[in-house]
């Protein structure tokens, strides 16, 4: 446990239906090669609540893309899906912990926040099963609309690999669009007032010759890494003095990323 209150581990949520996935070990494995600090975990969904994060005080969640609608989340999965996204709310907004979703993680984090998802080629409420041609597939450009330090060192136009059915169609109250494409607007956005950040696309999937997605998540790294020693670590710090520090998530005090 680190004197500070933020433990050298970092967590990728599994966002499909049982303990790990393909899909999030690969999220794991290139934010190892970006040079994540720390020991990188792959956890579910339904095992992240606010007690476990209050244990375990990691550096920063990543939401890993998931493989059905979420309308299809039914059951045990519908509940435990339900309940992770109230504590999502919390753990971002009164924990302050980094989040970045990345794909089906970007959508999750839309919904938590009180956004719409649903079918790109239909509404905010209509339920169609995933096929097997992603309706925005393959790389595509995104406009840049607003300046975020997740953009540093690139231009304004950035190229990023896609393969997904649903979208964001409303954004949460309050969150900022950062990126969009005429296909799907809502590409990349962020909360007002804390590091959490949603990408549409695979930034998992880059070359080096196409290398936006990797400075990307190496760019949240440090976004991360700045908060947790500025908004995280001082505070904690604070405490053990004796000072009280109550984290009032409606605050609008200077962004500390």
């Amino acid at each position: 446990s680190a004197p500070n209150g933020v433990n050298p581990v970092w967590i990728v949520v599994n966002l499909f239906t049982g303990r790990t996935s393909k899909q999030a070990v690969i999220v794991q494995e290139t934010l190892e090669r970006l040079g994540a600090e720390g020991r990188g975990i792959v956890l579910p969904y339904a095992e992240i609540t606010v007690e476990n994060m209050q244990k375990i005080r990691p550096t920063f969640l990543a939401l890993s893309p998931n493989g059905i609608p979420w309308c299809k989340y039914r059951g045990k999965n519908g509940e435990d899906l339900k309940n992770f996204f109230s504590a999502l709310r919390i753990i971002v907004e009164e924990m302050r912990i980094p989040v970045i979703g990345i794909c089906g993680g970007h959508q999750a984090l839309a919904l938590a926040f009180g956004g719409k998802v649903g079918p790109i080629r239909g509404g905010e409420d209509d339920c169609l099963p995933y096929g097997n041609n992603p309706t925005e597939r393959g790389r595509h450009n995104l406009e840049i609309v607003k300046h975020d330090p997740l953009f540093l060192g690139m231009g304004k136009t950035i190229n990023l690999v896609q393969s997904h059915y649903d979208e964001v169609k409303k954004l949460p109250p309050g969150f900022v669009l950062l990126a969009e494409n005429k296909l799907s607007p809502f590409q990349i956005i962020r909360h007002p007032e804390r590091p959490a950040y949603g990408v549409q696309a695979h930034t998992e999937y880059y070359l080096n010759s196409r290398p936006d997605g990797g400075i990307l998540l190496r760019n949240f790294l440090s976004i991360a890494r700045t908060h947790n020693k500025f908004s995280r670590i001082q505070p904690q710090m604070e405490k053990k003095e004796g000072k009280r520090a109550e984290l009032n998530p409606n605050e609008s005090g200077v962004k500390m990323w």
